[in-house]
């Protein structure tokens, strides 16, 4: 069953394809073969490359390739867990308003998929290091990282999205140290969720970047006595 939409299918326009039902792997193998199977029955059209969080508990990501484009695929099971559906439905909204204001220095949803087995979406991929793979015990320290950090976290608060919930491994770092945020998964829209929920959230956004600034200029003073 497709879910009404408009455009081809192709990247470039946000839509909802149906998957066609074929035998289905494990949906946590961790063998290749299966999670290139997986990809397959999500979408024929692309090839898996890499699975980036092998620990999940809830949904895969996977680095699959479109005609030698780098994309994430993020598939999850769908099930009677509502507490999965939230969380996989809270990227999608916010997915849907960071395209509807163009926002740069954040993942983009290109085509959304769903049939009574799986659910996923397909993101553009962000060039660059994930920050849990960096030295995050000095990063968090960093005056110009925490600036770069409070600036897109600004951005997404005035295009109505907050609860951000940081996490290192959400935010890549590009080669000319832009930051782009991968994982919303955590985040709600203001029109989905209500003004005050909304204003709770972005105060927490805000208390977390505040503890980080308080941090930094403790380091700081702390280096030079």
């Amino acid at each position: 069953m497709t879910s009404p939409s408009t455009g081809s299918g192709r990247l470039g326009t946000m839509t909802t394809e149906a998957i066609e039902p074929v035998d289905r792997p494990p949906f946590f193998a961790e063998e290749p073969e299966a999670l290139s199977k997986l990809v397959k029955l999500v979408d024929p059209g692309l090839e898996f490359v890499s699975d980036l969080h092998p620990d999940a508990s809830s949904c895969r990501t996977l680095l699959v390739t479109e005609a030698g484009q780098k994309y994430i695929l993020k598939v999850r099971q769908v099930s009677r867990n509502n507490w999965d559906d939230t969380y996989f439905h809270f990227e999608i909204d916010a997915l849907r308003r960071v395209d509807e204001m163009h926002l740069t220095g954040v993942t983009h949803m290109l085509r959304h998929y769903l049939d009574d087995n799986y659910e996923a979406i397909l993101k553009t991929f962000a060039e660059g290091t994930p920050c849990n793979r960096l030295d995050w015990q000095s990063l968090q320290f960093n005056p110009e990282f925490i600036a770069k950090l409070d600036a897109l976290y600004m951005k997404l608060h005035l295009a109505g999205i907050a609860k951000i919930h940081f996490m290192p491994r959400k935010v890549v770092i590009g080669d000319d140290g832009e930051l782009t945020l991968v994982d919303l998964s955590t985040c709600i829209v203001e029109k989905e969720y209500g003004i005050h929920r909304f204003a709770q959230e972005m105060l927490e956004d805000s208390r977390f970047i505040n503890r980080l600034e308080r941090r930094s200029r403790r380091h700081a003073r702390a280096a030079t006595a």
